[in-house]
């Protein structure tokens, strides 16, 4: 005969995790500020290859489109104009007013000259030469006191 033992309870912990179709149990959406990676119940892309859209690249102009390189041409020589007109205006102006200061330095010259010939017939020694020629006598020096009679 044949006899069997009765079978010894196997003592297992029971499964505290609560599979809710694949989403974290209720207890676990609970937090306010979950930490990591937001998957919704699935598992992390760690060492996963994810599918990346390649981004389109936008076709955009070149900097240096054909007008703008004309139109800046176009200004660069139209400012050089203006530069070279500026320069010729000035130094025509710079000759202007030398031509004026050599006229104002012989005017001044000539000023100058006229006056020393003044000068020299109304001076002292020109009155003084005239006065003895007409009979006047030199009263000497102007400091003399003078003395009243009474």
């Amino acid at each position: 005969m044949y006899l069997k033992s009765p079978l010894a309870k196997k003592s297992v912990k029971p499964n505290r995790r609560v599979l809710s179709g694949g989403k974290p149990a209720a207890r676990k959406r609970l937090e306010l500020f979950p930490k990591g990676i937001q998957t919704d119940g699935s598992s992390p892309n760690y060492g996963r290859r994810t599918h990346q859209e390649t981004p389109k690249k936008k076709r955009t102009l070149p900097a240096f489109t054909p007008w703008k390189v004309i139109l800046a041409s176009f200004l660069t020589g139209v400012c050089g104009i203006l530069y070279i007109g500026h320069v010729f205006s000035t130094q025509q102006v710079l000759v202007e007013v030398q031509q004026l200061e050599n006229e104002y330095n012989r005017a001044h010259r000539l000023y100058n000259e006229q006056r020393l010939e003044y000068d020299r017939m109304v001076g002292p020694k020109e009155i003084y030469q005239k006065a003895r020629e007409q009979g006047f006598i030199n009263a000497g020096p102007a400091d003399q006191t003078i003395h009243v009679k009474r």
